[in-house]
């Protein structure tokens, strides 16, 4: 709670700068979409969680490995939940239904604190929470793993901005807003670059990073497709729609 808290005040207090700066950060409509999808998500993500502690507990209880005994546990179970995440973000830009659920997400036309929490409706549906399952086959327990989480959940708030820039090394051992924004860029050259979490190192060890380049990026989005158009069920079931089979027209006689 305290983490949903903090970024709740941060994304209030990132809005109030932006209106007393006027930097557009935020538009009134890419706005509303944000939290209309994120009030869907908060609903649907408690079905979520409790089939991820579900999965985890049943994981942990048929473990074929002791990691979360050893020296330095919490670390590795940080390490090995990133690298997850990894693997999970990468296939939710390739698998139809990964995507459906992952799609709402990068329909923000501006990349700021409230864009992180623009999340799909149907993360139970497309198995999103089975994801870190080997966690608990690995031998880390819940307490092990919850960390990861509210730390992925805060950096993420962070990296989701138009106004950091570059930070220097920190950029090849780390997810740094310059490196997300290349996730969310329009540009051809950058689609389904930089999947990483928290760690960078993941996407140079298997070819996904790409660099922001000398000047910062503002155009974000989804090519031919234009959100404000839509509205947050439109969007958190657009994907969905397109995998319905598609009934023949009729004929005549």
């Amino acid at each position: 709670m305290w983490a949903l808290a903090l970024l709740l005040f941060a994304i209030v207090a990132e809005a109030l700068v932006d209106w007393r700066l006027r930097r557009r950060l935020y538009e009134w409509r890419d706005s509303e979409l944000s939290l209309g999808l994120a009030a869907g998500w908060a609903v649907s993500g408690v079905a979520n969680g409790l089939l991820l502690v579900a999965a985890l507990d049943f994981a942990y209880r048929h473990r074929v490995l002791e990691l979360g005994t050893l020296p330095g546990a919490p670390v590795l179970a940080f390490v090995a939940a990133d690298a997850l995440y990894y693997a999970w973000h990468r296939l939710s830009h390739h698998v139809p239904w990964l995507w459906a659920s992952h799609f709402p997400h990068h329909t923000a036309k501006r990349l700021n604190m409230l864009a992180s929490v623009r999340q799909g409706w149907t993360d139970v549906i497309s198995g999103v929470w089975l994801t870190w399952v080997g966690l608990g086959v690995m031998g880390f327990t819940d307490l092990q793993i919850a960390p990861y989480f509210a730390v992925l959940l805060l950096w993420q708030m962070a990296v989701h901005n138009e106004w950091t820039p570059r930070l220097g090394p920190l950029e090849w051992l780390l997810v740094t807003p310059s490196n997300h924004r290349v996730h969310h860029s329009l540009a051809a050259h950058h689609i389904n670059k930089n999947y990483g979490g928290v760690l960078m190192i993941w996407d140079r060890l298997f070819g996904s990073y790409a660099s922001e380049g000398s000047e910062v990026l503002h155009a974000f989005g989804i090519g031919g497709f234009d959100a404000d158009a839509s509205s947050p069920m439109g969007i958190a079931f657009h994907e969905w729609r397109k995998m319905l089979p598609r009934r023949a027209p009729a004929t005549l006689p």
